[in-house]
């Protein structure tokens, strides 16, 4: 199973990620990385988180590694959800996708994913 989620989006949905992220947004997606992190030592699965750097971000798409859960900025001038499409756009593994945008989630179940 391959566990791709909305950064910001999931951060902003969530009371306590929300907290984190008041104090600053590095606080917030750190947060949300440790906590991802925590499941999939528990379960195992293959987590990608991505981010939007359309605003303010680096002219490349960006990629890190923490506590094995794959951290993906989108570039600058691109959407997270442009990032996580293509991710879904790849065959293979069983992918379940964290967002509450209705765009991205009825483009995961056109292509089989939930």
């Amino acid at each position: 199973m391959h566990i791709i989620v909305d950064g910001y989006n999931l951060i902003r949905q969530s009371a306590t990620f929300r907290s984190s992220e008041r104090k600053s947004l590095e606080q917030g997606r750190n947060a949300l990385i440790r906590s991802l992190a925590l499941y999939r030592k528990l379960r195992g699965h293959r987590i990608t988180v991505v981010f939007d750097g359309w605003e303010g971000g680096s002219p490349r798409e960006e990629r890190d590694l923490a506590g094995g859960v794959e951290i993906v900025y989108s570039r600058l001038g691109e959407k997270a959800d442009d990032v996580i499409k293509r991710l879904l756009e790849k065959g293979g593994e069983e992918r379940l996708v964290v967002t509450s945008d209705r765009e991205i989630a009825i483009f995961a179940a056109r292509r089989g994913s939930s």
